[in-house]
């Protein structure tokens, strides 16, 4: 057997060890605040906002692991965005072929600090294409999937998952156990079922999240819940956890985790800045993130938001941004908010409402918005951008499976040239509702 002098054969490169667990996070840092990977909606533009306002770790969105390998080119060009300067970071795939799976981690994993696996998506597509949540229930495909990426790959593997049902969490235990032992090294869980989602959301469970970190011998990630800075502090100590991850607080509020109150005109006008440098490869992401910023001011200024929704240049961005902060001026409370739109009842976590941090929109002849006609509670789908999703919905991954798989829901359906506003379901979530 032929060897390069320090003892590895044919003369093959020492193999960098790979650290595990509490060492690998301990190496990148021992991040505290998380940005959720959300299709079409973490990208590069929006993880190195984040990161000035708090956020340590971000997750790229969901990329398809079959779609990928197929014509890794082609998928890399509309889909990948990776910089130096955005680390930690964790790259994350969907798929339920172990192999297939590892084939395209294995053309990402020099990019990202870890491969993720996504086992949270609750969305009708992941359903279809049996992946996401829909593989929770299948524990013996899933240590395969993840030991096989674990044996593959030169970096960690990581895991994000949901509550397996709503009766018996010891499923959910025995399914952490499970990935642990297969050598998932960080776990993230998300405090609702598949079925919690958009109108059927219910509170964050922290009680199972607690749990899950009693039993665990690897970092674990809460997710759920979070709207304000004071949430993810109380999630913090009520759960014990090492890390809290938001994906729906943070696209409505990108400064949440830095605990500062910052005006939704600045993060606006600061997002646009960014996604000039960082050109999102999707082009609705852009004006995604700016209906969900404005909301509360769209919701009024209705007229501003058809403008927004038939706008496609930068130019066009900055323009309803700086016409909506010439008309607006004063606190506003954020009831009215993106994030609450389908948690209108439900009590903060916190105890008091976040300030929300818009302004009262008053018209040009100065009247408040009392006395200005309201518009729709809602934005079209042809105005307001694509929905946020771990597993996604109208992403780039739903418009690829349309062409071998029509969808019969026409919330779904692709039109013209919008995405799905409110998600597949009118509510989609990134990791989830958080």
């Amino acid at each position: 057997m032929g060897g390069d002098g320090d003892g590895h054969p044919d003369g093959e490169p020492k193999r960098k060890e790979k650290l595990e667990g509490f060492a690998f996070w301990e190496s990148i840092g021992r991040p505290k605040f998380v940005l959720a990977p959300m299709v079409d909606q973490s990208e590069l533009a929006f993880r190195m906002m984040t990161r000035k306002h708090g956020v340590n770790l971000t997750y790229t969105p969901m990329l398809h692991s079959r779609l990928f390998v197929e014509n890794p080119k082609k998928y890399k060009k509309e889909n990948y965005e990776s910089d130096p300067a955005d680390k930690p970071c964790f790259v994350q795939f969907c798929g339920d072929d172990p192999e297939t799976l590892l084939a395209a981690a294995k053309m990402a994993e020099k990019d990202f600090d870890a491969v993720d696996i996504n086992l949270g998506c609750p969305q009708n597509i992941a359903k279809r294409g049996h992946y996401g949540a829909f593989l929770l229930e299948e524990n013996d495909l899933l240590r395969r999937i993840v030991s096989t990426l674990h044996d593959g790959l030169s970096c960690p593997v990581t895991c994000k998952i949901r509550k397996v049902n709503s009766h018996n969490f010891q499923d959910t235990l025995n399914l952490a156990y499970d990935l642990q032992a297969a050598g998932c090294s960080v776990i993230c869980l998300h405090g609702r079922t598949k079925e919690e989602k958009g109108h059927h959301t219910r509170i964050a469970d922290w009680e199972a999240i607690k749990i899950l970190k009693g039993r665990m011998d690897i970092p674990v990630i809460a997710n759920g819940g979070v709207e304000t800075y004071d949430d993810a502090i109380k999630c913090l100590e009520q759960t014990g956890v090492d890390a809290i991850m938001s994906a729906e607080g943070l696209l409505e509020n990108p400064a949440l985790f830095s605990g500062n109150t910052v005006s939704v005109d600045d993060l606006a006008a600061e997002y646009i800045t960014f996604a000039e440098k960082y050109p999102p490869v999707q082009k609705g992401a852009v004006k995604s993130h700016l209906f969900r910023m404005l909301h509360p001011k769209l919701q009024v200024h209705t007229d501003l938001r058809a403008k927004l929704g038939k706008s496609h240049s930068f130019a066009e961005y900055k323009a309803v941004a700086d016409e909506m902060r010439s008309r607006t001026m004063g606190p506003h409370h954020s009831q009215t908010g993106w994030y609450r739109r389908y948690r209108k009842n439900e009590p903060p976590r916190s105890g008091s409402r976040p300030t929300d941090h818009s302004s009262v929109p008053v018209s040009h002849a100065g009247a408040s918005a009392a006395e200005q006609p309201q518009g729709r509670a809602e934005a079209t789908e042809e105005e307001e951008g694509g929905e946020e999703e771990e597993g996604g919905d109208v992403s780039t991954v739903e418009r690829e499976s349309k062409r071998r798989c029509p969808d019969p829901n026409p919330c779904l359906a692709q039109r013209g040239e919008a995405w799905a506003a409110e998600g597949g379901e009118r509510g989609g979530e990134s990791g989830g509702k958080t």
